[in-house]
């Protein structure tokens, strides 16, 4: 009897995450309230508008559900979407022929890494209709090719970095002191010199150990304050927390959502998105995770996305998590093709870096 009954129980339960799954699916679609007649329909008639009726009341009283104004029909709520997404985020695998056709779109002529989160935010914004976010990886993970240094201003010097996939950064930095050109041209002699080919995020401990090494003798007081001024440089390209920018397509198809009629809510984002220091620094707390994150709604800390939903996914260079993709829009998305969208489009950026760094 007490199998029956759990039996009896499982089958309502799936019956509900059904309703439910559908009741998202219709709003997702058509951004109208969605009334029982329709979820039976959906249902292939397994069950009676009156039924379906019954189960949106139990699916409105425990939250996940709610009518707007005084519509017959219902709309999902986040706690809704939250539990769809729980649903279906097991189910993430992208058919075959579409991963197929997103590979493609990474052709052999795409050879930096600048090009590589260009397309990839440029697919995720195409493919999903919202705006597609790739967050660059640190600098730290690069190796250095070479460095030019330029002044700009009394303390304020141009950093132009080119690492071994030619990525070219540009970053102004300020230091405590004037530096003079033929100094910078000592500084950038002796990183060049010294560490071409290195992983930027050993270059700052290694001079730290150089200079250690140098005060027992050795090295000329030239040599020793070009190291000085080049950890100086170095830690201060660190400090300007590079690796926290954002690449992004698609804002325009915030504009063709309902949602996203009223001005004020459009004028945060493009604030967010312009500055990027929030969206930057939620995506770079999440590594060195390399899974699907879904915030909904009011889950988002970032002030400005509790009108809307994001859904990140980590990529890796040499094995390791160094960077998300994502995409952000409405709560009434289609998390179903967004899950698959953006992990797929993880994968095929991994793949991608990895080659242009082999």
């Amino acid at each position: 009897m007490h199998t029956n009954n759990t039996d009896r129980h499982d089958r309502k339960e799936e019956r509900k995450c059904r309703v439910l799954a559908h009741v998202v699916r219709a709003y997702v679609h058509d951004a109208m309230p969605v009334s029982s007649r329709v979820v039976a329909r959906m249902m292939d008639g397994n069950i009676s508008s009156a039924t379906a009726r019954n189960i949106m009341a139990e699916l409105e009283d425990e939250g996940y559900i709610e009518q707007p104004h005084t519509s017959a029909g219902r709309i999902p709520t986040n706690s809704g979407y939250r539990q769809y997404v729980d649903m279906v985020k097991d189910r993430i695998r992208l058919e075959r022929r579409q991963a197929e056709r997103l590979a493609a779109e990474y052709t052999r002529r795409i050879r930096t890494i600048k090009e590589v989160i260009e397309k990839t935010s440029y697919l995720i914004s195409r493919e999903l209709r919202n705006a597609g976010i790739v967050m660059w990886p640190s600098i730290e993970d690069f190796y250095l090719k070479r460095i030019e240094l330029v002044k700009v201003g009394a303390e304020a010097v141009l950093a132009v970095l080119v690492t071994m996939t030619n990525a070219v950064k540009n970053y102004i930095i300020r230091l405590d002191r004037e530096l003079e050109k033929a100094e910078l041209e000592r500084i950038t002699n002796y990183i060049n010199t010294n560490y071409e080919r290195a992983a930027f995020s050993r270059i700052s401990g290694d001079i730290r150990r150089a200079l250690r090494d140098a005060s027992g003798g050795g090295d000329g007081p030239e040599v020793i304050e070009a190291a000085r001024s080049a950890l100086a440089v170095v830690d201060s390209i660190i400090e300007e927390n590079i690796g926290n920018e954002i690449c992004w397509e698609g804002l325009n198809y915030f504009l063709d959502e309902p949602e996203f009629r009223d001005m004020d809510l459009t004028r945060k984002l493009l604030r967010m998105l312009s500055e990027k220091e929030d969206l930057a620094g939620l995506m770079r707390k999440e590594l060195p995770f390399r899974g699907l994150n879904v915030y909904i709604g009011r889950e988002n800390s970032c002030e400005m996305l509790t009108e809307c939903s994001l859904i990140t996914c980590g990529y890796t260079l040499r094995g390791r998590a160094v960077g998300r993709v994502g995409v952000i829009g409405p709560t009434r998305m289609d998390y179903d093709r967004a899950l698959r969208t953006v992990s797929c489009l993880s994968d095929l950026i991994s793949s991608k870096l990895e080659e242009i760094n082999g």
